[in-house]
């Protein structure tokens, strides 16, 4: 059970935002939405074996407290560490926090 003094980290939260130009190009933009708590902790089998190579999977569990809006897709941001987050698991939502996969980038 997550309890309020285990959300230890300050992260920035970054929304990621389609930008479309007139002529049809597009790009991936984050927006920052403030800064949140976080309880970072490193996942369990955090990694695979892909034709020969060490594949990346889900690097860390992030615990923060619900309302945020957070989705996969979106980063958080710790000085020069990126972690993007592939799942949100919502369902202890009751207790006012959710659960985040997320994967260093550049790890």
């Amino acid at each position: 059970m997550t309890r309020a003094g285990d959300l230890d980290r300050p992260m920035r939260l970054e929304r990621p935002d389609r930008i479309e130009a007139s002529d049809g190009e597009a790009e991936i933009v984050f927006t920052d939405m403030g800064a949140v708590f976080v309880a970072l902790a490193p996942a369990s089998l955090a990694q695979r074996q892909v034709l020969e190579r060490v594949d990346g999977v889900a690097s860390h569990s992030a615990t923060l407290r619900a309302g945020s809006g957070i989705a996969g897709g979106w980063r958080l941001v710790e000085g020069a560490r990126v972690f993007r987050v592939l799942a949100v698991d919502d369902a202890p939502r009751r207790s006012g926090y959710v659960t985040c996969l997320v994967e260093e980038e550049g790890r």
